[in-house]
């Protein structure tokens, strides 16, 4: 595995961000590995990448997972900037949406969603606690602003006050 992908990966400041009924997982280098069975590899080691329409190719890497849905978040480790990708679990073929169109950007949005969870972990404490709407607007708007040409479905649902 690249060294300057494990470094980055090694930087993030936290494994977890949970905000109402989301939960992301970043996973950890030593983590990695058993990470990619059922992407890339099957339990005993065997590749199940292709390089066809909905294939899983050999350059992602998945690196964490959203837990509402189970599905992960991945990068393409071809690419120097590390683009982020996540894309719906058990579809029988894999459509990526780039979530991030770098490693680097999306440690950063993930950062302000992290500010913002303070008091809105769970379900309870966010309908307690809702989220005003300027400042989804504001958090959003610096997310689009860093990420262009990117869908912000994956955003805007972190930022739904349900």
């Amino acid at each position: 595995m690249r060294s300057d992908l494990l470094d980055v990966v090694n930087s993030f400041p936290f494994n977890e961000v949970s905000i109402g009924y989301r939960l992301v997982t970043i996973f950890t280098a030593d983590e990695l590995k058993e990470a990619q069975i059922g992407y890339s590899i099957d339990i005993n080691g065997q590749s199940l990448t292709g390089t066809g329409d909905g294939d899983w190719y050999p350059s992602w890497l998945v690196i964490g997972n959203e837990d509402e849905t189970g599905d992960p978040i991945f990068i393409d480790a071809d690419d120097d900037q590390f683009p982020v990708y996540t894309a719906m679990h058990g579809e029988d073929d894999w459509e990526p949406d780039e979530i991030a169109v770098s490693l680097n950007s999306f440690i950063s949005a993930l950062c302000y969603i992290k500010e913002l969870s303070v008091g809105r972990e769970n379900p309870v404490a966010l309908e307690k606690n809702p989220i005003p709407t300027d400042e989804q607007e504001r958090i959003l708007k610096i997310i689009s602003e860093t990420n262009k040409n990117i869908e912000m479905d994956f955003w805007e649902t972190w930022l739904e006050n349900e």
